[in-house]
């Protein structure tokens, strides 16, 4: 009975996984392959209805996207007040579900900058947040600051609200 060393079984290890690697991309390639030559299989058609309804939606996102270019360009040459088009911006975030986040609490929402060391933030530019999944849209940044003395300090000082939730 022979023995094998160490080495070789570590190379024989490796072998396999190249083995193995090889045999998933094959299966991937024949799994693509059934897509394309086989549209009537059950892989097929999800993929195709996946895809038609991906093509569906970003047709009509861009339609949306576009008429509200159109919006705010009219607003523009018609001089439409800073204020109006503030209330336009404002109405397009409620239908997006579009919340501007001015709380530096908010984890993921905020980069710090600066070399501050205080003990609060200030909030330098709010954070855009989806409020049906949670993900931020564009970050916001903040920057350390020492603690203000006296009743009623609040570090968001000048700030509307910590978080706008803006519905539709």
């Amino acid at each position: 009975m022979s023995r094998i060393t160490r080495r070789e079984r570590d190379e024989r290890l490796r072998s396999l996984e190249r083995v193995l690697d090889k045999v998933d991309r094959s299966v991937e390639r024949i799994e693509l392959v059934t897509v394309v030559r086989e549209p009537k299989s059950g892989l097929a058609v999800d993929a195709y209805d996946g895809l038609r309804k991906q093509v569906i939606a970003a047709s009509g996102e861009r339609a949306a996207h576009l008429h509200q270019l159109a919006q705010f360009d009219a607003g523009l040459r018609a001089a439409t007040s800073a204020e109006e088009l503030a209330a336009l911006v404002r109405e397009w975030m409620a239908q997006a579900c579009l919340a501007v986040v001015t709380d530096p609490a908010v984890d993921g929402a905020f980069e710090v900058v600066g070399d501050g060391h205080g003990d609060e933030y200030r909030v330098l530019r709010p954070a855009y947040v989806d409020t049906v999944s949670g993900r931020v849209v564009r970050g916001g940044v903040v920057e350390r600051v020492e603690a203000a003395e006296g009743p009623g300090h609040d570090s968001r000082a000048g700030d509307v609200s910590a978080t706008e939730e803006i519905r539709p």
